[in-house]
C-alpha cells in the first residue's frame, strides 16, 4: 500500500498540471507524460529474423539485443515469448478479472526493455496488434515480464488490460513496484454515448492485482471519438 500512496501523490501532481497542457491525440503521448514512466521507444535490435516455425505453427520472430551488459535473445511466436531459452506462454500470464490473454502475430510485435535501476527492477514488455474487426484498433495485446533474465520461478509474467493500452503505460513507484492502468469507458448521463475514459491504476502484489485507489478521467473532445482527448481530472 506504500507504493499505492506514492503513486497517488505523483498522479495528483500530474493530473493537476496536465489539465492546462491542452489536448492529446495519442495515448502514447499521454502515458509518456506521466511520472515514473518505465519504457521509452521500442528496442532497436542488433539482429532480427522472421521465419516459419519448424513445428509448423506459423511465423516466428527472433531478435537479439542487450540488457545492461548481458546478451538477450527474444523469440516470439503467436502464443508465447522465449527469453534466453525460457518460455512464457501468453495463456499462463496473470491477468485482471474480465481480461483475457490472447495470441497475436509476432510480425506486429514491439519489444521494450528497461534495465534495473534504483527506481525499478529489470523489465521486458511486448505488445502486438489484436486480431479482429470493428474496434480492434483500440486494443493491444500487452505482456509484461518482470526480472526477465532471472530463473522462471523468480520472474513475474503479467497480461495488461488491452483497451487503449501500451507498454509505455507501465509506471514504477519510488520503491520499485510496477503500476499499470486498466481503462474503461465513461458514458453520458443517458448511458448512451461514450464520452471519456477512466484510467484506474493497479499494482501486482502477493501474486494478485490490487487497486492503487487512484484514477484519472480523460474526456473525449467529441463523444464516441476517443482519439482526441484532454485530462478532466483525478477521481
Amino acid at each position: 500500500m506504500k507504493s499505492a500512496l506514492m503513486l497517488a501523490g505523483a498522479l495528483a501532481v500530474f493530473a493537476g498540471s496536465a489539465c492546462a497542457g491542452g489536448t492529446y491525440e495519442s495515448y502514447d503521448a499521454f502515458y509518456a507524460a506521466q511520472p515514473g514512466t518505465v519504457f521509452g521507444d521500442p528496442v532497436k535490435f542488433d539482429a532480427g529474423v522472421v521465419y516459419s516455425g519448424a513445428d509448423g505453427q506459423g511465423v516466428q520472430t527472433e531478435l537479439r539485443t542487450t540488457l545492461g551488459a548481458k546478451a538477450v535473445r527474444v523469440a516470439l511466436a503467436d502464443d508465447r515469448i522465449t527469453v534466453n531459452g525460457k518460455t512464457y506462454r501468453y495463456a499462463s500470464a496473470a491477468t485482471l478479472p474480465g481480461e483475457h490473454p490472447a495470441d497475436f502475430p509476432p510480425q506486429s510485435a514491439d519489444v521494450f526493455l528497461a534495465a534495473r535501476t534504483n527506481a525499478h527492477r529489470a523489465v521486458l514488455c511486448v505488445q502486438g496488434d489484436s486480431n479482429g474487426s470493428g474496434e480492434a484498433d483500440r486494443h493491444k495485446q500487452i505482456y509484461l515480464l518482470i526480472n526477465p533474465l532471472a530463473p522462471t520461478d523468480h520472474a513475474t509474467f503479467l497480461h495488461l488490460p488491452s483497451l487503449f493500452s501500451s507498454c509505455r503505460a507501465v509506471l514504477a513507484t519510488k520503491d520499485g513496484e510496477s503500476i499499470l492502468p486498466m481503462n474503461s469507458y465513461m458514458f453520458d448521463d443517458a448511458q448512451e454515448s461514450r464520452v471519456g475514459l477512466l484510467v484506474s491504476y493497479y499494482t501486482f502484489e502477493d501474486r494478485r492485482f490490487a487497486p492503487t485507489l487512484d484514477e484519472i478521467r480523460l474526456r473525449f473532445t467529441r463523444p464516441e471519438s476517443p482519439f482526441e482527448f484532454s485530462i478532466e481530472g483525478k477521481k
